[in-house]
């Protein structure tokens, strides 16, 4: 399993088709999705988060988990804790505080609120 950053012009078809098959009414636009981003993929792609940052300030947020619906939930769930860690280590990279909410019940516990200092 591997982390790499997103690129969104390439990897929008992607998260677009997923929330198509999660049955979403209407794929989340691909203009407001972040610069900064994490892909994790394992010979297919398995599930990204992107990274918001505020500028005026040294907060940054993630919020949700976009993922491959066809992924056994063992897989996912280890992908998906490591989504979070590299996400954590752009934020660390700029020294920015983390805000994380989620609601993925596997997740749920460790990582409805978390804030890195």
């Amino acid at each position: 399993m591997q982390a790499r950053k997103w690129i969104v012009s390439k990897d929008y078809s992607t998260i677009s088709n997923w929330c198509k098959q999660y049955d979403w009414d209407n794929a989340i636009p691909k203009e407001v999705l972040p610069k900064v981003g994490i892909m994790i993929i394992d010979k297919e792609p398995i599930c990204a988060a992107g990274l918001f940052i505020d500028k005026t300030s040294k907060l940054s947020f993630m919020w949700g988990i976009f993922s491959n619906p066809k992924v056994n939930k063992i897989k996912l769930y280890r992908a998906m804790k490591l989504c979070i860690d590299e996400i954590e280590k752009e934020a660390k990279k700029i020294n920015f505080l983390l805000f994380i909410l989620l609601q993925v019940k596997m997740l749920y516990i460790n990582y409805i609120i978390k804030i890195n200092i």
